[in-house]
């Protein structure tokens, strides 16, 4: 099987979990459209396969009018519509119709198929127009009879900010180029040998769906940076930022937007709406923001978010509009501060209070927020990070009570889920350590470049001794463990933990790592679970003090563990890069400075270990 790339978040040896694939995309409801091809090269055989592919995928799902609803439509030479999005509301009534689908022969009328979604299954009339996710996915063996006419109708659908569509070729015939044309973009491609081998991407598949299920959400976070926080306390504000950014989707187009501003004496707009369009460009700018010092004018704060949030060009009329405020004490303005929030919300913008400390007005932060379910408190700076799902669950829910619910002046408390799509990636636990190479070869600029790397990764996570845990052990001449499994049971506290992991300098003491992470780091006593997938992750810029030890514990280290190993720069020696990986699973940069492009390349191939 060959596929296009695709964005698997975390997924280290997990699979979806059993229960309804809704779960993972909590409060997130979803229209799925199959478009399957009913062409003469396929045969009726074949065309059975495809309506059991259906069927499998669907069953994953909890069928509903506020939940995942679907529609099915076949093509050959004319569009046979089997159902639409509003006639079924339950899983059995829908997989009934799906299993007693019709084949219907014929040419290759795609462009036809595409045309009757956009007019007819997604149309006011078949209430297709719901505020949810809108997945097409699209199953043909062949080139359609019209490529243009094809492209032209994929392009139109396309136009829809909610609609992503999935293109699935199966066998040899198919056109690659039609299938991206047809693709919301190249991440949303899958090739298959064979009818009978589409059972193997489901997994995929829905990975695919549920980072579709996030609604289109433009955020924008207003940081305190008045005297009273200091750079320290500011600069944990800025990974509060990106641990939240990490739990949302981004392509640039009809996802998530994000926006900084920060607020003292004046207010500064660090980050315009839509400026980036990956989590990666806007996680690496959020931390460049600098702390300026002075006063709490909250109230300008408000104002210059609120202006990104309904007044700039990237502003999107459509989109779910969320400010988060973060502040550790009363603002120098509290009336204009009043103001400031009620013109917010006049304006539809969901407002999200994090108060830090001791030094909060209580009074204040409830008038800025939306409501009570949108005020949120810590003592201190350290605990941001134990909040951050909390806060991504409430805009997930509050999207959802907008999604299905009729005007309401009473407020709704919902129960929420512990994790969303990125943390809950399957029910299998992964214990993960990173080796880090810290020899003189490296420099200590370098070395920090690595370290950032292993924090962006991590960060993806839930990490906890329920979800995925890490180690990181460091070596040039010597040895050091950083922190072992079982060291600290936080998110926060691990990340907390890799942005202070110190460079060391002097050799290259491969096969000493190696022996320490199979004799200690993996151990039940250190944190390693007996019920969890184990990844040891090895990065380095050079060749090791001793290689003939190096490929001996390497060979040791494959029976406990799937080992990955990174080379950068011109000075690593691929053989040993090959030796010291389990079954070739070998990535290689030219340069530290372009650590940060393998970070979804690392992912794939872990979750193509387990």
């Amino acid at each position: 099987m060959s596929k296009g790339k695709k964005n698997l978040g975390c997924c280290f040896g997990f699979s979806i979990a059993a229960g309804p694939v809704d779960k993972a995309c909590p409060y997130k409801p979803a229209d799925l459209i199959f478009l399957l091809d009913g062409s003469g090269s396929e045969g009726a055989a074949n065309f059975k396969r495809q309506l059991q592919f259906v069927s499998n995928f669907t069953k994953q799902f909890e069928i509903g009018s506020n939940n995942t609803r679907v529609a099915l439509t076949s093509f050959g030479t004319t569009v046979h519509n089997e159902f639409f999005l509003n006639q079924y509301t339950d899983n059995a009534s829908v997989l009934n119709h799906i299993n007693n689908a019709k084949y219907p022969d014929g040419e290759t009328n795609t462009h036809l198929a595409l045309q009757f979604v956009r007019t007819q299954t997604l149309s006011r009339a078949h209430q297709g127009d719901r505020n949810a996710s809108r997945i097409i996915i699209v199953l043909t063996d062949g080139e359609s009879l019209e490529p243009e006419k094809t492209k032209a109708e994929a392009a139109l659908l396309k136009r829809d900010p909610k609609v992503t569509i999935i293109a699935i070729g199966i066998g040899s015939h198919v056109d690659q180029r039609e299938l991206s044309n047809i693709a919301s973009d190249g991440n949303h491609t899958f090739r298959v040998a064979s009818f009978e081998a589409l059972n193997t991407i489901e997994h995929d598949l829905t990975t695919e769906t549920c980072n579709a299920c996030n609604d289109m959400s433009d955020i924008c976070f207003v940081l305190d940076s008045s005297g009273s926080e200091g750079a320290i306390n500011f600069h944990r504000q800025l990974e509060f930022v990106n641990m939240i950014v990490n739990e949302f989707s981004f392509d640039g187009t009809s996802h998530t937007q994000v926006c900084v501003v920060t607020f003292s004496t004046g207010s500064t707009t660090e980050m315009h709406m839509g400026r980036y369009h990956t989590s990666e460009e806007i996680i690496q700018n959020v931390l460049k923001i600098p702390y300026r010092d002075g006063e709490t004018r909250t109230d300008l704060g408000i104002n210059s978010a609120k202006q990104e949030l309904t007044h700039t060009r990237s502003a999107r009329r459509d989109a779910n509009k969320v400010m988060i405020v973060l502040t550790d004490g009363r603002s120098t303005e509290p009336d204009l501060t009043r103001n400031s929030a009620v013109t917010a919300h006049r304006a539809g913008i969901e407002i999200f209070t994090v108060a830090i400390g001791s030094n909060i007005d209580t009074h204040e932060m409830s008038t800025i927020a939306s409501d009570h379910d949108h005020t949120f408190k810590v003592k201190h700076f350290d605990e941001l990070a134990s909040i951050h799902q909390d806060i991504v669950n409430s805009i997930c829910a509050k999207s959802l009570l907008r999604t299905t619910t009729s005007t309401t002046t009473t407020t709704t408390t919902t129960a929420l889920p512990s994790t969303t799509t990125k943390a809950a990636c399957g029910l299998k636990p992964a214990d993960i350590v990173f080796v880090l190479d810290s020899s003189d070869s490296e420099g200590a600029d370098n070395f920090k470049t690595e370290v950032e790397f292993v924090y962006n990764f991590a960060a993806q996570f839930s990490i906890g001794t329920n979800n995925v845990q890490f180690s990181v052990v460091t070596y040039s001449s010597d040895v050091r463990n950083d922190f072992f499994f079982n060291k600290y049971n936080s998110r926060n506290e691990v990340l907390h933990a890799i942005r202070n992991i110190q460079y060391i300098g002097q050799g290259t003491n491969t096969s000493g790592a190696l022996n320490f992470v199979r004799t200690q780091s993996l151990l039940p006593a250190n944190g390693e679970r007996t019920n969890s997938s184990k990844f040891v992750i090895v990065i380095t810029d050079g060749r090791s003090d001793n290689q003939d030890e190096t490929k001996k514990e390497a060979h040791l280290l494959h029976a406990k563990a799937e080992v990955i190993s990174i080379g950068i720069g011109p000075g690593v020696d691929n053989t040993e890069l090959a030796n010291i990986a389990s079954n070739h699973r070998v990535v290689t940069v030219n340069s530290f400075a372009l650590l940060k492009t393998i970070k979804k390349q690392l992912t794939d191939l872990a979750c193509e270990s387990g």
